[in-house]
């Protein structure tokens, strides 16, 4: 009985083995997740990939690859992804990234372009501290958008200026300009899905920050509730109408479902906002 029981388990083994060799699938970490598929080819700047029993190749940049697990058992990491940290609140602006390469933004998700100025209170201000309260303000502008990652495209500092009779001194100042990323966004089928069976929400948080603000700010007077009226997909992103007292806006941009939580952005002349309610 045992000797019967030992060749039973040993053809187990040997069937999964011959199954696993005639139907290779390899595990491609992503940003946005697991991909269990065969590996076609491992270019300079993608890796090619087609699904099981699918003859359709597919590619993804290799900047949001961590590492692929070979169907040998053999592991590959890719130094090209960026350690890009999960923007969950507004108040996680400490961990946008900041990258003047292009190269590193290839397969991401670009959300829009943001400016950020620091301009010292005299002459006798400190350039690096000025330049400082610059990227923050940069960084708060990324993460209310739901972005990890910006792209720099404009960098200035212009030292202090000291006056004189005929002249005025000027202050030292930092202008910045970027183009936000980030490697992943809300999944829209799930947010359409969500929308067409429930349409008010109970509000958790509503934050904001000026043009000039280096950090964020809550609204003391938070609405309890946020309905919305209707919802349209553009660009791959879900944009709803709808209203919360005392919130002049009525069109707002979801930037992040995740967390038990939907979050919306949207801007005027002087301000960002985010407004979250729970799921």
């Amino acid at each position: 009985m045992f000797k019967k029981i030992l060749n039973l388990l040993f053809i187990t083994c040997l069937s999964n083995g011959l199954l696993a060799q005639n139907n290779p699938v390899d595990s491609i970490f992503t940003s946005e997740g697991l991909i269990l598929a065969e590996v076609k080819e491992i270019a300079p700047d993608y890796v090619k990939y087609s699904f099981p029993s699918e003859t359709l190749i597919n590619s993804i940049y290799k900047n949001n690859v961590q590492k692929i697990r070979f169907n040998s058992g053999r592991v590959q990491l890719f130094k090209e992804s960026l350690a890009l940290a999960e923007i969950k609140y507004v108040h996680d602006y400490e961990k946008v990234s900041l990258t003047h390469l292009e190269s590193e933004t290839k397969g991401l998700y670009k959300l829009d372009e943001v400016f950020a100025k620091a301009v010292g209170t005299t002459t006798l201000s400190n350039i690096t501290t000025v330049k400082e309260r610059a990227f923050r303000k940069l960084k708060i502008q990324a993460a209310l958008l739901g972005g990890n990652v910006v792209f720099m495209l404009d960098q200035n500092t212009v030292g202090n200026q000291f006056g004189s009779y005929y002249q005025t001194g000027k202050a030292t100042e930092t202008t910045l300009t970027g183009i936000v990323y980030s490697n992943s966004i809300p999944k829209v089928d799930e947010i359409i899905a969500l929308l067409n069976s429930k349409k008010t929400f109970n509000v958790n948080s509503n934050f904001y920050a000026g043009i000039n603000s280096t950090d964020v700010e809550g609204n003391p007077y938070l609405p309890e509730t946020f309905t919305i009226e209707d919802f349209y997909e553009e660009n791959g992103f879900v944009y709803v109408r709808g209203k919360a007292r005392g919130i002049k806006n009525t069109l707002f941009k979801v930037v992040s479902f995740k967390n038990n939580q939907m979050t919306f952005y949207w801007k005027d002349k002087k301000k960002a906002y985010n407004l979250s309610v729970d799921l």
